[in-house]
């Protein structure tokens, strides 16, 4: 097994024999710097695993440095650790803008230092669903088994402290009410797919936004019409909500993407334009060489299977996207029969979403975003269908109907 190297920056020569001794101790390799001149230097001829940054040191900065680190097509991809021996909410909130995964308070003790780098370097995704619906909310005894909310998915990466949210329909309540309990100030990346309300109306019911302490960026496609802030806060004008945007308690940030690569949070999320009305982007998180893609309200175009179509050109793109991702979720709203009476509405049928998938090579797929009039039992009909439908092509994709509450860890 090839050990892994930790890179060490700090000016203070006991902090970094602390970090050296422990480190080696558990069986990673170090390489020390007392200074932050020779960093880029050391990255390009060491290849860290792992990055372990002082905040205060003479020359040039640990948030600087680390934000350098992350800048530019050579940038560094894996996890960044910035310690202080200040605590200040401000410097952990920056530490988050500029890109490091985790912050580490000194004193620290060896256990804490190597249990954040071991789950840094555990290599571990996990999603949560906290709404599968789409459209509007469905509120019936025959929905209960799959879950009445709209879209929220709650994923969690291995040592890093962010939590990132995709999406905030009203599946975004239920998460926030688990947050609160945690005890602990919650900072996080909510990223939107688009604007409709389906996906955006939690927003408003999501409790750790009250409270002080907490800090969220909010991450959503540019729009030709509004800003950000205008359109997240635009449902909660008084005429809408009896409560406005700027009574949040938590500190807020707005952060407008295109289509392109973005570090949120010291994590790579490419993002890419899907077929709906209205801008809206398709998500892959990449992390230590695994994929997890969130791809909602998505219509993949009739006839895309024919070679050589228009249609097949268009949909060329997004099998590069996917290609060979460990989970996919996508959109699989309607039944074949459904999208010929829906066509242009924004949303796949389930056949289109699996067969797309094959084609992409993925390993697991999530069939998502449910039609509001689909009940349970006609769900479990579209899961069963979609096995048959594996088995008959031969294939060997994982294929699973999202419901709310499951957890996937990859």
């Amino acid at each position: 097994m090839v050990t892994e190297t930790i890179l060490l920056v700090d000016d203070d020569k006991l902090i970094l024999q602390m970090c050296k001794d422990a480190l080696e101790e558990a069986g990673y390799r170090t390489m020390c710097l007392q200074e932050g001149r020779s960093l880029a230097a050391a990255v390009a001829s060491t290849r860290p695993s792992l990055i372990l940054l002082d905040i205060m040191m003479p020359g040039t900065d640990g948030l600087t440095l680390c934000r350098q680190l992350r800048s530019g097509p050579d940038a560094f991809r894996g996890p960044i650790v910035i310690f202080s021996a200040k605590h200040y909410e401000t410097d952990k909130r920056i530490a988050r803008e500029v890109g490091a995964n985790a912050f580490l308070e000194k004193p620290f003790s060896s256990d804490r230092l190597l249990g954040t780098v071991r789950d840094l370097l555990a290599r571990k995704i996990s999603i949560r669903f906290w709404g599968v619906r789409g459209s509007i909310p469905t509120a019936s005894r025959d929905a209960v088994g799959y879950g009445g909310n709209t879209p929220c998915v709650e994923v969690r990466v291995s040592g890093v402290e962010d939590l990132f949210i995709w999406d905030g329909g009203t599946g975004l309540r239920e998460l926030g009410r688990t947050l609160r309990t945690s005890g602990t100030p919650v900072h996080g990346f909510l990223c939107f797919t688009h604007f409709h309300w389906d996906h955006i109306q939690g927003l408003p019911f999501f409790e750790p936004a009250y409270a002080t302490g907490n800090a969220f960026t909010l991450v959503g496609p540019a729009q030709p019409t509004a800003g950000l802030i205008q359109i997240v806060g635009g449902q909660m004008a008084s005429v809408y909500f009896p409560v406005g945007l700027e009574q949040f308690g938590a500190h807020l940030a707005f952060q407008e993407i295109d289509e392109g690569t973005v570090m949120l949070g010291g994590v790579q999320f490419d993002t890419l334009s899907s077929l709906h009305p209205g801008r809206s982007l398709i998500y892959r998180l990449s992390h230590e060489g695994k994929r997890v893609i969130y791809s909602t309200d998505n219509e993949l175009p009739a006839g895309w299977k024919a070679a050589g179509g228009a249609a097949a050109h268009e949909v060329e793109r997004f099998i590069r996207f996917f290609e060979g991702a460990d989970l996919l979720i996508h959109d699989s709203q309607y039944t074949p029969e459904e999208l010929e009476r829906k066509r242009g509405w924004g949303h796949s049928a389930w056949t289109d979403a699996l067969d797309l998938a094959i084609a992409a090579r993925v390993k697991h797929l999530i069939l998502f975003h449910h039609d509001p009039d689909h009940s349970d039992s006609f769900l479990d009909d579209i899961g069963s269908a979609a096995q048959r439908r594996i088995t008959e092509l031969g294939a060997s994709i994982v294929c699973e109907m999202a419901r709310e509450g499951d957890l996937y860890t990859i």
